[in-house]
């Protein structure tokens, strides 16, 4: 049978989906890029990480939030972009959701409960809309 479905898991290896998903920091901006209608820019879902991370608003921690940033931009989101799942363009500091997105949300929904009971963070069940990963690409 050839539908969307079956080729969306074969679209990324279970180990490079895994390998994708074992940094909070990258679940944490898959949770921020679904909260969004994209694209979205790296600044506010740096933020919304810092969130997830504290619990409290990213002004609040403003060493932590740049180091986030850094962290994000120089490590997590190539990762991301490499793999397909998401989209980066650098001269407007705008990150989409890529056509790979879609293979990573049946580990995310996995994922969820167990970043929702990490103590401290500001995640909440209304944080997460991973379904909103699964949506038609334009281009």
């Amino acid at each position: 049978m050839n539908t969307k479905q079956t080729e969306i898991p074969d679209s990324l290896p279970l180990d490079d989906r895994l390998s994708l998903l074992s940094s909070h920091y990258r679940r944490y901006l898959l949770y921020g890029l679904s909260q969004y209608t994209t694209p979205v820019s790296l600044a506010v879902l740096t933020d919304t990480v810092t969130e997830f991370e504290h619990g409290t608003p990213a002004e609040q921690y403003r060493d932590e939030r740049l180091k986030i940033y850094t962290s994000l931009y120089h490590n997590h989101l190539p990762r991301l972009v490499d793999a397909g799942v998401v989209q980066y363009n650098q001269s407007e500091d705008l990150v989409d959701i890529g056509p790979n997105a879609p293979a990573l949300v049946p580990l995310l929904e996995s994922t969820i409960d167990h970043d929702l009971s990490a103590s401290g963070n500001g995640l909440t069940p209304n944080a997460v809309d991973v379904d909103a990963l699964q949506r038609e690409q334009s281009h």
